[in-house]
């Protein structure tokens, strides 16, 4: 009897260690941030200790990662939304994102339309010819016939308006603080001189300066290729813009 209580004690005592060693080793599993704090005797293993926090951070960092680009995607879809000409609201220029100064972008105040200019301006430009002459022929030839048929890739959401429109103008500059833009490159042509599909836009300049001041944006000149340039026309060019 003596030796089946000793066998029996010794077995409880076996069954009990086991139990015991079963629950630390799942605590030393559980998250590092559990209810009861750290895990009983993590203290004792100093480098598994330095490896939970780690591991803790890269979660959050997971966690942040997948905020941050549902933020970034919210914030997308309201860019989007004041791209979108407004005729009668004034900009809120605080709400924006800021400008990026690096970040230029071609500007051509050479369009026209019969509503302000009488008639079609670049929008019906001739037909860029394929670059092989071989098949030429075998494309559309002559000119582009508005406001169907414009000299465009793609149509605008403004319709074929004309450059002198002031309201074009400010739309354009909205357009362009929305996407971040800092610096337009306007195409620019000597006083009463212009390309051969268009007419003189240096009146223009001081209207967009203006637009574009409003907006905080900076204007640099891309000065055209025209007959006849040289370093003594292009040096009266450069302090033509400067003075005016």
């Amino acid at each position: 009897m003596a030796k089946f209580r000793r066998r029996t004690c010794i077995i409880l005592l076996l069954f009990i260690l086991f139990i015991f060693s079963l629950m630390m080793g799942l605590k030393m599993l559980r998250p590092n941030k559990a209810t009861f704090g750290d895990p009983f005797g993590l203290d004792l293993l100093p480098e598994v200790r330095q490896r939970i926090p780690h591991l803790a951070k890269n979660v959050d960092s997971q966690k942040s990662d997948k905020i941050n680009s549902e933020t970034n995607i919210k914030n997308l879809k309201s860019v989007e939304i004041t791209v979108k000409p407004s005729k009668t609201s004034e900009p809120n220029l605080e709400e924006l994102p800021p400008l990026n100064y690096y970040l230029h972008v071609f500007y051509y105040s050479w369009y026209g339309n019969p509503q302000f200019d009488g008639k079609y301006i670049h929008w019906n430009h001739p037909i860029l010819k394929h670059w092989d002459p071989r098949i030429t022929k075998d494309y559309p030839q002559g000119k582009h016939n508005p406001p169907d048929d414009i000299g465009s890739s793609f149509y605008p959401e403004l319709g074929s308006y004309s450059s002198r429109d002031p309201s074009v103008i400010e739309t354009h500059m909205k357009q362009m603080y929305s996407a971040s833009i800092g610096v337009l490159a306007l195409s620019w042509y000597p006083p009463d001189s212009s390309d051969e599909n268009g007419i003189p836009t240096d009146d223009l300049v001081p209207t967009i300066l203006d637009k574009a001041h409003k907006y905080n944006l900076k204007v640099t000149f891309h000065i055209e290729p025209y007959k006849n340039r040289d370093d003594q026309n292009m040096y009266e060019n450069v302090k033509y813009i400067i003075d005016k």
